[in-house]
């Protein structure tokens, strides 16, 4: 303990190597990685796109580690100090190295598009997605043909609904539960129809505004 208090930056610098060797062994190359093979926001996955890349970030940086550590291992024995190679040094090394090789493939794929505010040299763009080769009005005019369709969809639904109700009260029994059936699937299918309409009507009216 009185180590401790004599000695207050030698702590903080231990716990900083601490930290930073549970960081490049359990993230940053992981994460560069992630990156490198998915530049564009939102390509994982539109809603948790972060999540996703957290999780693989970890799981990749993992694997990163223990691969490069069999790659150490299978160059023997140092002759030198007639040890192995792996040891926290060479790790550490080659976790920056290939940290630094993924970061700048990520940034030429155009993963770090805020490195532009840094200097306009940096500034680079990711590649559009196939679904972004479509210019604006046409993705307008394809999302519009289907509002159009939902909404026909709809009417024809309600219809459906409205005209089974109609015979459930002319019919007999029997008949009366055919008509129910027939009202029920409509009803179940219209729900459907109304949640792709509101979707649909949401995603047009976030990227219009």
């Amino acid at each position: 303990m009185a180590d401790l208090v004599a000695d207050p930056i030698g702590v903080v610098l231990a716990v900083l190597r601490v930290f930073g060797a549970l960081a490049l062994s359990l993230f940053v190359p992981g994460l560069f990685l992630v990156n490198a093979m998915y530049p564009r926001k939102g390509e994982l996955d539109r809603e948790y796109d972060r999540l996703y890349r957290l999780t693989l970030a970890i799981f990749l940086s993992l694997a990163l580690t223990i691969l490069w550590s069999f790659a150490l291992n299978a160059l023997g024995v140092d002759p030198q100090t007639s040890l192995g190679f792996v040891v926290g040094t060479n790790i550490a090394i080659g976790l920056v190295g290939l940290s630094a090789v993924f970061f700048v493939v990520g940034w030429w794929r155009g993963a770090y598009t805020f490195l532009g505010k840094v200097h306009p040299a940096l500034t680079r763009m990711p590649s559009p997605a196939p679904t972004e080769l479509l210019t604006d009005e046409d993705r307008d005019h394809r999302v519009r043909l289907q509002l159009q369709e939902l909404a026909a969809r709809r009417e024809v639904l309600r219809r459906a609904i409205r005209d089974a109700e109609r015979r459930m009260r002319l019919q007999s029994d029997d008949a009366r539960t055919h008509y129910e059936e027939k009202r029920d699937r409509a009803r179940t299918e219209l729900k459907t129809v109304e949640v792709e309409l509101r979707k649909l009507e949401e995603e047009r009216a976030a990227e219009l505004y």
